[in-house]
Order: structure tokens, then sequence, then C-alpha cells
């Protein structure tokens, strides 16, 4: 069962543990059932004193507010050390460590799985980065186990709220944070972020030189204004052009650490996950299409790869094994033609985003937390328009030559289709329309 993904986890693969007697151990813990107060204990055997064992979900079909600090405890405390798996409804042998020894089914465990996974969401602080919560059905009648798993977290202290106790494992056993081990994890956390922000930085300024630089390759060199950047409004202008980049940077709070990334394969986003809202119905795009190049030729550099489609429409893509991915495009049109409208927005942020999503569901980490930056520069007249086929399509407001986007902070996948509104919507600010004046984005990536 080790090494492999939660969502390919089968019964046999948990009942081979009791067949080799596998014991707990630093990431693996069982449990026999959701468990129950010693006050609850002690009320239950007052009514029927023949009960041996206090039963938590197989006694009520609910979940008590101690039962779920208790298991959001154990979780916790794997998130807080190296990631781990507990199974509910895995009966233990009395022996230290305790051993795998027969499954305990648990009545409606698809229901169960999905009340605990709405539980751990509320009660656990900060937000685990991962978090997998799956039954596994083995009856007809839907009883069965659940597999509760989540990864080491750079974003610790975690704790549970009630109680605002960080725990960590220690080989078989949940123990609480020693103050030293607290400051430590505190220090090393800070310094993580610090790094992704000086990275996001870094990117954001290699893009502005970039986009200066391609300028000057593009502008004819007996151009009237030397053969430098000076040059290059006089070209624009006198030529009636104006020119347009953006860039979207994503870096995780920490790296996510692929072994290997030899290909787009597998990375790029299903083509329609890009909707537009109209009033109920949602329609699907396909501006995802202008990127899907980078599965036929992309280029492996050292820790990643790279592809660019040169042209009229200069596009360059980058994704690290780290979890870094940047997606910019620059060009040069006519003036009237050169507007920065919501479909290209959102379709390199989508395409980015997408990108990364799929690439930390690569990863030991499916849920890390990022920070997104989106810049766009500009030289010349360049307007801001909304959805090409929406509100008619105006054209309005000017760029500034540097229009810097609030760092967005992306969560899990549900996070995504908001974050993508957030970008639209600062986008209509930038030109000085009211957020609420373009449709609403919905995303969607059937991977």
């Amino acid at each position: 069962m080790r090494g492999k993904a939660i969502e390919f986890i089968t019964i046999e693969d948990v009942r081979q543990l009791i067949v080799d007697g596998v014991s707990e151990s630093l990431n693996i813990e069982f449990k026999l059932d959701i468990p129950v107060s010693p006050e609850e204990q002690k009320a239950r055997r007052a009514k029927d004193p023949s009960l041996s064992v206090p039963r938590g979900w197989q006694g009520s079909g609910s979940i008590s507010n101690f039962g779920r600090d208790a298991l959001a405890e154990e979780i916790v405390a794997f998130a807080n050390a190296d990631g781990g798996t507990l199974i509910l409804g895995m009966e233990e042998t009395e022996a230290a460590p305790p051993r795998a020894s027969r499954l305990n089914l648990l009545p409606n465990v698809f229901d169960l799985e999905r009340r605990l996974r709405d539980a751990f969401n509320d009660c656990i602080e900060p937000r685990l980065p991962y978090l997998a919560v799956r039954s596994l059905v083995t009856e007809n009648d839907g009883s069965g186990i659940v597999l509760i798993e989540t990864s080491p977290s750079s974003l610790g202290p975690h704790w549970v709220k009630k109680s605002r106790k960080p725990t960590i494992r220690r080989e078989d056993r949940c123990d609480t944070l020693s103050m030293p081990e607290l400051h430590d994890m505190l220090l090393r956390r800070a310094r993580s972020l610090d790094e992704a922000a000086a990275r996001l930085v870094e990117e954001r300024s290699r893009f502005q030189k970039h986009f200066a630089d391609h300028l000057v390759h593009l502008k004819p060199a007996n151009f009237l204004g030397g053969p430098n950047d000076t040059g290059v409004p006089v070209w624009l202008k006198q030529t009636g052009q104006a020119a347009l980049g953006l860039q979207v940077t994503i870096v995780p709070h920490f790296g996510i650490g692929l072994p290997r990334l030899e290909s787009f394969n597998g990375l790029v986003p299903d083509p329609g996950a890009i909707g537009i809202l109209q009033g109920s119905e949602r329609r699907p795009t396909h501006w995802i299409e202008t990127y899907t190049y980078v599965e036929g030729s992309g280029r492996k550099i050292l820790g990643g790869m790279t592809s660019r489609q040169e042209g009229g429409f200069d596009k360059t893509v980058t994704v690290m094994r780290d979890g870094l991915v940047t997606v910019s495009f620059v060009q040069v049109r006519p003036t009237s033609y050169c507007t920065c409208t919501a479909d290209l927005v959102i379709t390199a942020a989508g395409f980015a985003v997408g990108l990364f999503d799929r690439l930390r569901r690569k990863s030991s980490y499916p849920a890390a937390p990022a920070d997104v930056s989106v810049d766009i520069h500009t030289m010349g007249e360049v307007g801001i328009g909304r959805f090409d086929g929406f509100n008619g399509g105006a054209v309005f407001g000017r760029l500034a030559s540097r229009t810097v986007f609030p760092i967005y902070t992306l969560g899990d996948s549900q996070d995504i289709s908001v974050l993508l509104n957030e970008i639209s919507g600062d986008l209509m600010n930038a030109g000085g329309v009211d957020a609420t004046s373009i449709n609403p984005v919905a995303w969607l990536d059937e991977s």
C-alpha cells in the first residue's frame, strides 16, 4: 500500500496489511471506529452493561465533537511530521506496537467520508495543503472502511481549533509539539514564504527586461532612434502600432519536488476548462488551445521544461520540477487591434493555473498552496476589453506602461474559479470599470 496513491488503493491492499502483520508506525495509524469520550462511554455502559467497546459511528451514526477532534489531532500530527494515512475501521492487536488484526466494517461509509471531510476542513488550522478522505465500500449495504491521508506540510504548525494543541507523530503515537519544535517550525515556515516572495519578484523583473529586449529585437535596426530601446516608442508611434506583454507567474509556498519532468504531456488543461457564465448557462471556450502547442514542442532545461512559439503572438511557457510556472506572451499590433482583453488575460492565467494544478497533483503535495502574480506591460495606446462576444466587446480605458496586479493565493483546485474571477475583476478595475461589469468565469478541468 505504501507509495500508492490513495485513489488507487483497494480493499485487497488493506487486507494485505493484516496478512503481513503491519504495525502502526510513523506513517500509519489504525482506528477501530470514531473515538468516544469517557463520559459518553460511561453513559452508554450504564444503559447497556454488556457493551464492551463503545463505538462512535457504529453506535450512533454521528460524529461527536470529541470524536472529530480526536481524529483531527492524529491527522494534524501526520501533517506536522512526515505525512501519513489513518485507516478507520481496522481492529488492532493489544501488543505494542499495535498491528493490523482484522477489518471492523463501518456502516454507510460514503456518508461518513463526506462528513469527515467537512469536519476536518472546519476544525483544523491553518488549512491543510493536502487532505484526502476516501471510503472503500466492501458490502452491498454500503459498509466498509475509510482512508484518511495527509502529506507533510510546510504551512505548519497545524492544530485543532478547540484545543489549539499542535500535535506531531513520533514513531507510532501522536504527541504534543514541544516549544523548541514549535519555534523551529514557525521559523521554517516564515523562511519558506520569504523565499517564495523573493522568487516571485525575481521572475517578474526578468519578464520586465524580456519585454523591453524583445521590442528592441523587433524594431528595425535602421529605424530612427538608434539600435536601443530609445527608438522603440518612436517606431511604434510612427508605424501606428502598440505593444502588449503579459506574464502569469506561479510560485508554490514550498517546492513540490517532482523527481522527473520529461514533457508537458498530461499537464495541459482541457481545452474547454474555461467557461463563461451567462445567467445559469456555462459557455465553454477553447481559448486554452492557443497554448496547446507546448505538448509537441517542449524543450528540457535544467530543472524543468520550456516551450516558445514565435510569430505575431510570441508565447513562452516554462514549468519547473519544484512547481514554478510562468506563462507569458508579447505582441505588437496596429493600435486599433492592440487591446488587452479579458480573453487574453484569463486564458494565460487559466492555462498557467491549470498547468500548476496538474503538476502538483503528480507530486506528494497535490494541494500545495502558491502565490500567483499577473504583470502587464505596454508601450503605446493599449485599451482594455471584456470577453469577446459578451457585453458588446467594448474597449475602454488605457493601461499604464506597467500594471501590477495584487498577489493572489491559490489553495486547492476548488479555488481556481474564484482566482480567475478575481483576476478578471481586477482587470476591469484597471480600466476604471466596476468588476461586476464582466461575466463570471467557471473553471472545469476534467482530467
